[in-house]
């Protein structure tokens, strides 16, 4: 009996004990853990360029948006990863390979301005203005250049041009580099850099002083003057405007527009009324050609491409197709209907003019809303093309803002222009009609003898008289050589091609 009650009291035990296990409550919860707003906007970035990129299907749904984001620590590494989903392009592979290379985000600061991101600005730019190449003064030397001067910029107001040579950059004169002469296969005289350590310390020097509060120049003018100047780092509004004349000949008149950006045109605005009193002034001059020098044009607003587009467009154009839109099945809802952002664009003709042909100077840095201007010109105009080397940049598409928890602006490329032939997908830039004209950067804009604009003036069927050819003038003093421009120090910013 003693026995039994012991096996009953056990198994009594162990019913208990295993009761017990079955029935205890369970762990608790951790506590949810609150995301960061780092968390929160990497994982807006992956949702807004799932919804207006124009490679959305290429993207994963969103179901597995935390999980895609998850895997990097910056806003980014998550928009490089995106972009990557696109498919490859051989031509980009020094900017990773795939065709998005555009996409992009801009910090906005405490104030709820736009700071810089890459090379990006609108409307206002700051700085001096300056954009420097190195230009052959001697058979031995090479000097920095300035090859454009922004309008509406310190530099610009202190009168500061196209082809000043800088001579001491803050009391340093110890600017020029060493160049070699040779022969390059066409037979023509070129200068190379022979002292790359020498080059490297100088562009290092400019570089850093054009991000300090503080600029003094020392300039040799067109003339062979000697001026200094003493510049300021401020903010300035940008005018585009670069230079504009009418070029009188027997045979016909050719007006020449050189203009650096395509800023808002609103009406009225002072942008509004300079092009305006630019076509005025052609149409009184009784231009039937046009010369639209846009080599270092980066784009800009799409509303300004059309404005420009109504004022040059010969009166059969009027009311016909201009472009359309291609964009991904989510924003097919704003080709019509109310808001119809991406409605099919036609001709409404604003001008007093009847041109025939049109002759465009380009470099590979025009682009985006530029080359957006000379493919809609193209199936109505003679659209001939005069190049630095043999395309222009290559960017048939665009984006508008996305602003996420205030902190960035995402631009995810979005939309693809198409003109009324269908031409599109020009990834590797425009073919051009004349190719390797050289951007001399010792004659300033509207100069009929600069290269470029006189390669156009000689397609026109007039000749100027005087022109820079591909051998250098050995009695010139000082010598400015043909094949001029060694090296950028400093491009233009991009402006892109914004709705």
């Amino acid at each position: 009996m003693k026995t039994m009650k012991y096996i009953a009291v056990m198994g009594m035990a162990f019913f208990l004990f295993a009761c017990k296990k079955e029935v205890a409550p369970p762990e608790p919860k951790p506590e949810p853990v609150e995301d960061t707003k780092e968390q929160l906007i990497r994982d807006s970035i992956y949702y807004y360029y799932n919804l207006y990129s124009l490679w959305t299907e290429r993207v994963p749904d969103h179901d597995v948006l935390r999980t895609f984001t998850a895997n990097y620590s910056s806003y980014d590494a998550v928009l490089t990863a995106l972009k990557a989903l696109t498919p490859a392009h051989p031509g980009y592979r020094q900017s990773g390979g795939y065709i998005d290379r555009f996409s992009y985000y801009t910090e906005i600061s405490a104030g709820g301005q736009v700071s810089r991101y890459g090379h990006f600005r609108m409307d206002n730019n700051d700085g001096y203005g300056l954009y420097i190449s190195f230009g052959v003064t001697t058979d031995t030397t090479a000097n920095p250049v300035i090859h454009f001067v922004e309008g509406g910029s310190p530099a610009q107001k202190a009168g500061i041009k196209r082809g000043h040579i800088i001579t001491a950059l803050n009391g340093d004169d110890k600017l020029a580099v060493k160049v070699r002469e040779g022969i390059n296969e066409k037979g023509e005289i070129v200068y190379y850099i022979d002292d790359q350590a020498a080059y490297t310390d100088v562009v290092t020097k400019l570089s850093n002083a054009l991000e300090r509060s503080a600029l003094t120049l020392t300039i040799e003018t067109a003339s062979g003057s000697s001026q200094d100047y003493a510049l300021q780092y401020t903010t300035y509004a940008i005018d585009p405007v670069v230079a504009d004349t009418v070029y009188k000949f027997p045979s016909k008149n050719i007006g020449y527009l050189a203009f650096s950006s395509f800023e808002e045109v609103d009406n009225n605005s002072p942008n509004h009324q300079k092009f305006e009193k630019i076509f005025t002034s052609f149409k009184e001059g009784g231009i039937t050609e046009l010369i639209l020098d846009m080599r270092y044009n980066t784009g800009g607003y799409v509303s300004t491409a059309e404005y420009l587009a109504n004022k040059i467009i010969h009166p059969a154009g009027d009311g016909q197709l201009m472009f359309t839109y291609e964009v991904n099945d989510y924003l097919t809802r704003y080709k019509t209907g109310r808001n119809a952002e991406f409605a099919d664009v036609y001709f409404s003709r604003n001008n007093d003019l009847s041109l025939q042909t049109v002759y465009v100077l380009v470099t590979e840095s025009t682009a985006s809303a530029a080359e957006l201007l000379i493919s809609v010109l193209k199936p109505y105009l003679d659209v001939r093309l005069i190049a630095e080397t043999n395309r222009t940049y290559g960017k048939p598409v665009g984006f508008f803002e996305q602003k996420v928890h205030s902190t960035i602006s995402l631009w995810v490329t979005s939309f693809k222009t198409i003109n009324k032939d269908g031409y599109t997908d020009f990834w590797d830039g425009m073919a051009v009609d004349r190719s390797n004209v050289e951007d001399y950067i010792f004659k300033d804009f509207g100069d009929p003898t600069e290269s470029m604009i006189a390669a156009a003036l000689d397609l026109a069927g007039v000749r100027t008289s005087s022109s820079n050819k591909a051998s250098i003038n050995r009695s010139a003093t000082p010598a400015r050589v043909s094949k001029s421009k060694l090296g950028v120090v400093n491009q233009v910013e991009e402006r892109n091609m914004l709705k």
